[in-house]
């Protein structure tokens, strides 16, 4: 099995307004051409940096590929730990998660298709240190969580939190990449309705198909 690279620290000699044109032209390239067919000079072009600048922050080309991906993993995993520590009932905050989610990935679509290319990769380094040092943080967040709502009796004792925290996430992700291909199931009028489909999803989840008397 391969061995993990390490993730980056993300650099603090960049200025602030230099350091997101950098990122953001890295995910567009990267987006477009995939990490081997992506260019640093046309990166740093993008940016309106030197080539060498690129290098001078990130030591190398995949050390960018993962910084890209970290900062908007970040940036969810701020968002999901305010929605999770709020007081809210668990059909709630649930739901929550998933508008915020779907949200994320519509905001960040480069990024997002960047990590859906690299997991079709499993074997490789860079989505070994993808999965368990970007995505795993964020998903143990949430398994605690629906863990947490089990132990306190908010939800069923026996849930899998594993595979329902997977159900909520892959049904967003299938939405974000597949979303006008849905539209033509029959249907399917929520694929034109990014906020009634994450409500759907999430009660669905939360509530089950079983009618609760007949099934108790």
């Amino acid at each position: 099995m391969p061995e993990p690279v390490s993730l980056p620290a993300a650099p603090d000699s960049i200025p602030a307004d230099g350091r997101t044109r950098l990122l953001s032209a890295a995910a567009a390239e990267f987006s477009r051409h995939g990490f081997a067919g992506a260019s640093i000079a046309a990166i740093a072009r993008a940016a309106g940096v030197g080539k060498s600048t690129v290098f001078h922050h990130f030591e190398s080309k995949e050390a960018l590929y993962l910084a890209v991906i970290r900062e908007a993993a970040v940036e969810f995993g701020q968002t999901l730990d305010t929605v999770l520590s709020t007081a809210e009932d668990p059909a709630t905050c649930i739901a929550t998660f998933q508008h915020r989610h779907l949200a994320h990935l519509q905001r960040n679509a480069e990024v997002a298709r960047l990590v859906l290319r690299e997991l079709q990769e499993p074997a490789s380094e860079r989505c070994l240190t993808l999965v368990r040092e970007v995505l795993s943080p964020n998903f143990q967040r949430l398994v605690d969580y629906l863990k947490d709502a089990a132990a306190a009796g908010l939800i069923r004792a026996d849930v899998d939190a594993a595979a329902a925290a997977l159900t909520l996430l892959s049904a967003n992700v299938l939405y974000f990449q597949s979303r006008e291909a849905l539209s033509e199931l029959p249907g399917q009028p929520l694929a034109d309705d990014p906020e009634a489909f994450a409500s759907a999803i999430a009660d669905v989840v939360f509530r089950g198909l079983f009618n609760r008397s007949e099934h108790s």
